[in-house]
């Protein structure tokens, strides 16, 4: 069945910060991210493929005020190669602690073969450190999956499930990609129709309250049914797809308006235009809110190949380029490193 939108893969999730330097560090030296500053108040940082993990400084008093007992529920993945991996990280999380505040550092949960913990960060956001199968939660998938990765893989050369010797990273943990998107649902039949009938995800059930999702990504959101009593305030950590120019994010809009009682959508916000891009956000069934945002098909892709930290919020370090409009392709809306 076609779904509803047409989009091209899942392009980022959404962290809060309190202060750009420290978390940038935490990312960069502690989880291994790659990571660009995009402005004084924001980063973008990726771990193995072009998902995203985009952060925006609250402030602490900000966050202070928001009710969001559920986070951990909303938490990034984070793959290492084995399960000794995994108590080794463990061993460095309660070691560094104080080093990079980390808030909190879970207990490791053992299923065999597997194992994996949960660390809270500076800035009250979730990781889940595991080990996992090569290439994350690919394997869960039925190999004859139409899953196209060419723009979530976009300028990675090497395995994006990289073994610790492979690995190229100085972080202090051995992690290699990030696998998963924590997302919640309230029942999780009934908003499967919303993933694929609207979102056209991919999904895997994995249990009775546990499916798997994808859109041409290695990462995936793992969608679990909880019975979590405070769902609101979930704007500022939001997952987001990218679409090809302007007029598409307002029929993408539009779609969504048409369908907002059948799908049960509680809240559809005005198109805006921030953080260098042209979009909107809205609230699902389960009170988990998306993006849909007018970028390059690559995503975030571009960012990281600039050089390092932007210059300027959001705009190319190339002279005399004013948007990332000029250095996209208009017949493919792709990143175009010649025009650069």
């Amino acid at each position: 069945m076609k779904p509803l939108l047409n989009l091209p893969f899942l392009s980022h999730g959404h962290a809060t910060l309190t202060n750009l330097d420290e978390s940038a560090r935490f990312y960069r030296e502690f989880l291994g991210f790659e990571v660009v500053k995009t402005s004084p108040k924001t980063l973008v940082a990726r771990l193995g493929s072009n998902t995203v993990v985009i952060g925006v400084t609250l402030g602490e008093r900000v966050l202070a005020k928001l009710e969001r007992k559920w986070l951990h529920n909303a938490h990034f993945g984070l793959d290492v190669a084995s399960k000794e991996s995994v108590i080794r990280a463990h061993e460095l999380c309660i070691a560094n602690r104080n080093t990079y505040k980390i808030r909190a550092v879970g207990q490791v949960d053992d299923y065999g073969d597997h194992a994996s913990f949960l660390i809270e960060d500076l800035d009250g956001n979730f990781w889940e450190i595991l080990n996992n199968f090569p290439d994350g939660y690919s394997a869960k998938f039925p190999d004859t999956s139409e899953c196209n990765l060419s723009y979530s893989l976009l300028s990675f050369q090497e395995p994006s499930h990289a073994s610790q010797d492979q690995r190229t990273n100085t972080s202090l943990l051995p992690t290699s990609l990030m696998s998963h998107l924590t997302v919640e649902v309230i029942d999780i039949n009934k908003s499967r129709g919303f993933y694929e009938r609207l979102l056209g995800l991919e999904m895997v059930e994995l249990g009775p309250k546990r499916l798997l999702a994808r859109l041409n990504s290695v990462a995936v959101l793992d969608v679990i049914e909880t019975d979590t009593e405070v769902r609101e305030h979930k704007t500022h950590n939001h997952i987001g797809f990218d679409v090809a120019g302007p007029a598409e994010v307002d029929s993408a809009r539009e779609i969504i308006v048409t369908h907002q009682d059948d799908l049960g959508i509680r809240q559809i916000r005005k198109i805006s235009s921030s953080h260098g891009t042209y979009g909107f956000t809205f609230m699902d069934l389960d009170f988990n809110v998306w993006q849909i945002e007018d970028y390059p098909r690559g995503g975030y892709y571009w960012m990281f190949e600039q050089g390092g930290d932007l210059k300027n919020p959001f705009q190319p370090n190339v002279p005399g380029v004013k948007d990332w409009h000029e250095l996209i392709n208009p017949n493919t809306y792709e990143y175009d490193a010649q025009r650069a």
